[in-house]
This record gives C-alpha cells, sequence and structure tokens, in this order.
C-alpha cells in the first residue's frame, strides 16, 4: 500500500498503514534501521498532509526507544519545518522543541530551522518557537544556547542557504535581534562570541544586520579583544564584498 500511493491512493488507508509500519518498525531496532528509509521517504513524499503530521508526532516514540536509528535523518527531520503545511510545520516543532528540551536530542547548528521559525505567518508555530529558545537559555545558565549560537548565526547569514530560505533585511534583523538578547553580560562570552563571529563569513545583508544591531555590542568594543574581533570581521567583509580600504 505504502510502496504503491498512486494505485492505492486514500488517505484513511494510507495513514493507518503508515501508522502500522511505525508500529511494526518499534519492535526492533533492526527493523527500525531496515525501514527508516521508507518511513522518511514517506515523511518527505507523502501528498497527504495528515500522513506526515503523524509521522512527525511519532517520531518522539523512535527516539524515546531508538535514540540513534535515525542519525543519519536529522536534516529530514529538521526539514519538516519548511514544509508546505502549517500543521506539519507545527507537529515537526513540538516534536524536535521536546526531544531537545528534554535532553533526549543535542542541540546544533541546525537549530537555525527553528530560528527562521520565529518569523513564520503561523501565530502558534512563530509563538511556540519563542517560547522553545526562552526555555533553552534557561538551560546551564544559557550555556547550551550559546553554544549552538555560533553554528546558528553561520546557517543565518544566508552563506549556506538556497534561495528560498534567504530572509529579507528585516526578517534577518527581527530574528537577530531575538536571539541576541540572550547573550549575557559575560565578559568571556562575550570574547568568545566575537572571535567566533570573526571566523564567519558575512554577506552584504549579514553585515548590514551585524551595524544594525550596533547598541546591543558597543559597550563590549572596549575590550581589545571584542575590539580586535570586530576589526577582522570588518577587514574579511571588505575582501569578501570586493570593496576597497
Amino acid at each position: 500500500i505504502l510502496l504503491n500511493p498512486k494505485e492505492y491512493h486514500e488517505v484513511t488507508l494510507q495513514l493507518s498503514a503508515t501508522k502500522c509500519l511505525c508500529k511494526f518498525m518499534l519492535l526492533s531496532l533492526e527493523l527500525c534501521e531496515t525501514h527508516a528509509k521508507m518511513l522518511f521517504d514517506l515523511l518527505k513524499n507523502s501528498t497527504f498532509e495528515s500522513v506526515r503530521v503523524a509521522i512527525m508526532v511519532l517520531m518522539n516514540g523512535f527516539y524515546l526507544k531508538y535514540p540513534l536509528a535515525f542519525a543519519a535523518y536529522s536534516d529530514d527531520v529538521y526539514g519538516c519545518l519548511r514544509d508546505r503545511s502549517d500543521n506539519v510545520r507545527l507537529a515537526a516543532l513540538k516534536t524536535i522543541s521536546n526531544l531537545i528540551l528534554k535532553e533526549m536530542v543535542k542541540p546544533n547548528g541546525q537549530i537555525s530551522e527553528i530560528a527562521f521559525c520565529i518569523i513564520d505567518k503561523h501565530t502558534q508555530l512563530a509563538t511556540l518557537a519563542t517560547s522553545f529558545f526562552s526555555e533553552l537559555a534557561k538551560r546551564q545558565h544559557g550555556e547550551t544556547l550559546f553554544n549552538i549560537l555560533p553554528d546558528t548565526f553561520s546557517n543565518l547569514v544566508g552563506v549556506k542557504l538556497d534561495e528560498q530560505r534567504q530572509l529579507n533585511e528585516e526578517d534577518f534583523k527581527s530574528v537577530i535581534d531575538f536571539l541576541f538578547k540572550y547573550i549575557f553580560d559575560d565578559p568571556r562570552a562575550c570574547r568568545d562570541l566575537a572571535y567566533i563571529m570573526s571566523k564567519l563569513t558575512f554577506n552584504e545583508q549579514s553585515l548590514k544586520g551585524l551595524l544594525h544591531h550596533y547598541d546591543n555590542y558597543r559597550d563590549k568594543l572596549f575590550d581589545n579583544d571584542v575590539y580586535q574581533s570586530f576589526l577582522t570581521i570588518l577587514d574579511n567583509a571588505k575582501m569578501n564584498l570586493g570593496a576597497k580600504p
């Protein structure tokens, strides 16, 4: 049924078959790994919204029982945050945030996908995304969030994004504004973040965003290490953008 969706193109039948497959896969790690590709093909290609939602909801059970079985498919899991369906994106965000906050999945740079949700037109999705970052900022005195911010910023600056994921200037500023407020007034943290940012490649839009947030870090520029890191950022930007000194 699942291998022939055109022949059995009926939502109730496809949904029931999908749920049966998931329950079958949960019987053993071997079954889970054997049928993982099929499940993620369904997640990406099923034309039925309810099927994609069901898989994302049931994903909690897979990670609880076999936490490493889907390690190779993390891009596909986070990719559901780009789904055309509001309900699928919402189910994906609920699942991913639940797994991270319960420490079943380690947060990484892919959290930039959640950062995109902050500006989602779907109000419930945007609210859930902001709540996720607020909760993550409380973990280990903010260290958990701080550790993934460099990769998150790197993924947001546009270098690694396809055209559909490029942020306009206003949205970029909104996301950065939101994330910047979680950077605490810890001198060491500021130096570390400035150094890491100096290693990133800034395009014109991201450089404008950095200048737009000058008020957020101008008092940190009195620290020589922070100041030198920002000089490096500007020097690299001149070379990357072809500007004259």
